[in-house]
């Protein structure tokens, strides 16, 4: 597989295990059905029609290559796996199929729960992950559980992406030897290059948690390695495919129904709106050459469930959400930066929207522009982070990178212009480049032009400062200005022995009104180190330790932050991690000088059985209080505990709890609260599904209740019906509905 990188050699131990493993004469018996080698297989088509049906007695799996010989990556590297595991391969003109047969000594044992999509990682499961371009820049992973549940990345060797969703067929059945998943991979699903005969690579992957967390992979893959693509075996002779020329059209149509207070002291003030009808319509065709062009009109971009509220009664900046909406999933790995240069989140409430998105031999390109009918405006200063909201707005992205193998060069142009005036532009270059198995290079350079709105009714809630050398204030007064952010990262990525270096910068001037940059005057410099070591006793599995410090300064020469944190961590049976991590702090913030700061925590996680996981963290120590009007150092604590909790195949418990408190030295509270969350999940079938969702913030007084009944037949065919409901707890009163919604949507896939 092309690379940049020195001469790879293949560890001599998994070498030897190759010749002598009794699962590779079960390959070389089956050398009529495929060429199949330690890094390569060679596909025949189907015999026949093959059924996605939990079983392999279709004709069409006769003479299909079959491949065992298994590598365990975890606990034991490099170990005879303690599971046998055979999967066949085998193709047509519209699909890849695949089938695993995974032999089980206690099929009982075998965690698979019935559940939503992307909802399996703690179950037994198998997976394939596919590089239709075969140079390691971009793969697509597709696995199931034993009961044929779905979930679906897509990865580059810097980043994975667990939003995204592909169109594809499993089914799944646990027999007495131990479980068959089957697969039906559509290439229309897939980014295909336009050649007559493939050669992609490949890795196939099973997971065997029982005591310890097993990790199977064809072919072997090395914990040198950090880049899973770039461990590919090559998938030789798929011929004559179709892809290119597909049209998906998903219209939809959402019914709602909402209202709130009208005044926010008065709980008798809750009044009912009119209920809405709102269509939209989505299209995407992928031309020959492996070209893909998608619009959407009055997009329904609402979430069915809410994000997870996070605890900032004590932080200044804002904080980030993963992207969760479909237009914005796919293909967006395109435009995965170290500097958050374009956030889709920055598109609020789209009215219509585009995407374009190819490669031209090594060179991929990508373009979004959205039309916004409520911008955003996330406003860095040095100690704080203003949001605000704005009228309409368009923003257009352009990215262009050059792939070599699991390294790439590239650039990305982000500009957003409001309606009434004013414009954020950012222009970047970055690179990625890996020397050998462990070390890589990462550069990201940004400039930034800013060209402030004209209209300080806009900025009312931002902070009454200055910035800058020139003096710029904060109001949004029609000022201009250019900024500057970098990001240089050096590292050695490897088994035992583990570290990076890393310098960042962002100029008091620089915003990235399209992306997400939550502080900026800074510059910082820090290093981190690790050692792990694998006993793989009975007792313990693995331990680890690590150091991490650094300082940081603003641009005006000011040592803003000293910081020095050590921690270990030790994975014990049962799937059971505990880890102890302290911090030591000394920091200036407001242009007090803040000493004796220290942090010292605690985590327990387990997966300990199938029925019941969970997690437990305690910190303690001496923190800044950052929201009094004068800083000060405080005596602080946090717990959060979470579980999951499966009394049977199709019912998933999973409550979880956060609190935190800081009082001054004298016993003196500045806050406490707690944040606590519950989600109920039963799902009847595999397109049928009730959930709820149950969450009180402490801090703010609120409680959300979260219904929904939904019936999904692939990722996008789907109908829900459901409704949220805020309430609020006022003092004398109870609790009183602040805010509700009712709505009911369906959205169906057509593909051509």
């Amino acid at each position: 597989m092309p690379r940049f990188a020195l001469p790879r050699v293949l560890p001599l131990a998994f070498l030897l295990l190759g010749t002598i493993s009794p699962s590779l004469a079960a390959q070389h018996g089956a050398l009529d059905e495929g060429r199949i080698s330690l890094r390569s297989v060679e596909l025949r088509p189907a015999a026949a029609p093959i059924e996605i049906d939990g079983s392999v007695d279709d004709p069409g799996w006769v003479g299909a290559t079959r491949i065992t010989g298994f590598v365990e990556r975890t606990p034991r590297e490099g170990a005879v796996p303690p599971v046998e595991t055979q999967v066949l391969l085998t193709y047509d003109e519209t699909n890849l199929y695949v089938a695993f047969i995974a032999r089980d000594p206690d099929p009982a044992a075998i965690r698979a729960a019935l559940q939503p999509r992307d909802q399996l990682w703690n179950d037994d499961w198998v997976g394939v992950l596919l590089d239709p371009y075969g140079d390691g820049s971009l793969g697509h992973y597709f696995l199931s559980n034993p009961i044929g549940v779905q979930a679906d990345l897509q990865m580059t060797p810097r980043s994975e992406d667990s939003s995204i969703d592909f169109v594809y067929t499993t089914a799944g059945r646990i027999t007495e030897e131990g479980f068959i998943v089957e697969m039906a991979i559509p290439f229309r699903s897939l980014r295909v290059p336009d050649r007559e005969v493939q050669d992609w690579g490949i890795m196939l992957v099973r997971t065997y948690p029982r005591s310890n967390r097993h990790y199977l992979t064809w072919p072997a893959w090395s914990r040198n390695s950090p880049c899973q693509l770039c461990e590919l075996a090559s998938l030789e002779g798929i011929r004559g495919i179709h892809s290119g020329g597909n049209l998906e059209i998903l219209p939809s149509a959402v019914v709602s129904q909402g209202g709130r207070l009208r005044d926010s002291s008065d709980p008798d003030s809750f009044e009912s709106g009119s209920v809405q009808l709102q269509p939209s319509l989505g299209m995407k065709y992928t031309f020959q050459r492996g070209w893909s062009a998608e619009a959407t009109v009055n997009p329904d971009f609402s979430q069915v469930e809410s994000d997870a509220a996070q605890i900032d009664v004590n932080t200044t900046f804002a904080l980030f959400f993963p992207e969760r909406r479909p237009f914005f999933q796919e293909g967006m790995d395109l435009y995965m930066t170290p500097l958050d240069v374009f956030y889709s989140r920055s598109i609020n409430a789209p009215q219509a929207a585009t995407k374009l998105t190819g490669r031209a031999g090594r060179t991929s390109i990508g373009y979004v522009g959205a039309r916004d009918e409520h911008t955003p405006f996330v406003v860095p200063f040095e100690e704080q982070t203003a949001v605000l909201q704005a009228g309409r707005s368009f923003t257009n992205v352009l990215r262009v990178q050059h792939n070599l193998g699991s390294s790439h060069v590239g650039a990305l142009v982000a500009d957003r212009r409001l309606e009434g005036g004013g414009s954020g532009t950012t222009a970047s270059a970055d690179a990625q480049i890996r020397f050998g198995e462990m070390y890589s290079l990462s550069v990201h350079l940004v400039a930034s032009r800013t060209q402030e709105p004209d209209d300080p009714r806009l900025s009312e809630g931002l902070p009454d400062l200055t910035f800058g050398s020139d003096e710029n204030t904060a109001a949004f007064d029609g000022e201009s200005f250019a900024g500057h952010a970098g990001f240089v990262r050096f590292a050695r990525d490897a088994r035992t022995f583990s570290w990076n270096v890393l310098y960042m910068e962002a100029s008091p001037t620089y915003r990235a009104d399209a992306g997400f940059q939550s502080r900026n005057d800074f510059r910082r410099a820090t290093g981190w180190t690790g050692v792990t070591l694998y006993p793989n006793r009975p007792w313990l599995e693995r331990a680890s330790a690590s150091l991490f410090g650094g300082s940081y300064w603003n641009f005006g020469g000011v040592r803003t932050q000293d910081v020095f944190a050590p921690g270990v961590s030790v994975t014990l049976p049962r799937q059971t991690m505990v880890g102890l991590n302290t911090e030591f702090r000394q920091e200036v913030f407001r242009g007090i000088r803040l000493d004796g700061i220290r942090d010292h925590s605690v985590f327990v996680n387990s997966n300990f059985s199938g029925a019941v996981r969970g997690s437990l963290s305690f910190g303690t120590g001496r923190r800044v209080a950052r929201t009094l009007a004068v800083p000060e150092v405080g005596e602080g604590w946090n717990a959060t505990a979470s579980a999951t909790i499966q009394p049977s195949q199709q019912v998933v418990l999973q409550p979880s709890v956060s609190y935190q408190a800081l009082s001054r030295g004298n016993g003196e509270e500045i806050f406490s609260g707690f944040i606590a969350r519950t989600r109920f999940s039963y799902q009847y079938n595999r397109e049928l599904n009730l959930r709820l969702v149950l969450q009180y913030n402490d801090f703010s007084r609120r409680l959300d209740i979260e219904p929904l009944l939904m019936y999904q037949i692939n990722p996008f065919t789907i109908f829900y019906v459901g409704s949220t409901h805020g309430s609020t707890q006022f003092d004398d009163r109870g609790f009183r509905g602040t805010d509700r919604q009712y709505f009911a949507k369906f959205q169906y896939l057509v593909r051509r």
